[in-house]
């Protein structure tokens, strides 16, 4: 039994799925735009000459995120097809006014 009333506690549960996926949203919107500025700043720096005081390459880069990407899928990948419309629209929301 819930502390509010059937249908209150079905509204409050679909408001608070979409309040989550904005705020992830946001977070999901703000992280890809660090990682985007990170890759335009060194990529910077090697014009300019500097470098990195270890040998990675571009293509180690990928091929490790690319790895880590694929292991974490496996393991979530199912849950994705599971989460409820509702938290997607919140999260549509975060992307986009984020």
């Amino acid at each position: 039994m819930g502390l509010l009333p059937p249908p209150y506690d079905a509204v409050l549960t679909i408001a608070l799925l979409v309040v989550d996926g904005a705020i992830i949203g946001v977070a999901a919107k703000r992280a890809v735009v660090s990682a985007i500025l990170l890759i335009v700043g060194l990529l910077l720096a090697t014009f300019v000459g500097l470098a990195l005081p270890f040998s990675l390459t571009a293509s180690d880069i990928i091929t490790h995120l690319t790895n880590i990407f694929t292991s974490q899928m496996s393991h979530i990948g199912n849950v994705v097809s599971a989460f409820p419309i509702a938290w997607l629209i919140g999260f549509g929301l975060g992307v986009w006014k984020g």
